[in-house]
């Protein structure tokens, strides 16, 4: 499942603004940067999080809200 999730994730990040966004956000932030491959496996978490919120409450996809999602995670840190 880990190798199935990883290779849906690379045309994804390529086709879709909020992960490659996020992606790029992941790889280029001052604090704790992380490698290419480790943002593509922590984003990798984060579609099956997307995924579940869409099957148990029955919403749309909504990349502004995963945006936000991560960035008030990023701000509670600080």
């Amino acid at each position: 499942m880990r190798s199935v999730l990883f290779r849906a994730m690379i045309p994804l990040i390529r086709h879709n603004e909020a992960f490659r966004e996020l992606h790029e956000y992941y790889t280029t932030r001052s604090v704790n940067p992380l490698t290419g491959k480790q943002s593509i496996v922590a984003l990798c978490r984060k579609l099956l999080n997307v995924l579940f919120a869409i099957c148990t409450k029955k919403q749309a996809f909504d990349a502004e809200r995963m945006k936000q999602d991560v960035l008030s995670q990023v701000q509670r840190a600080a």
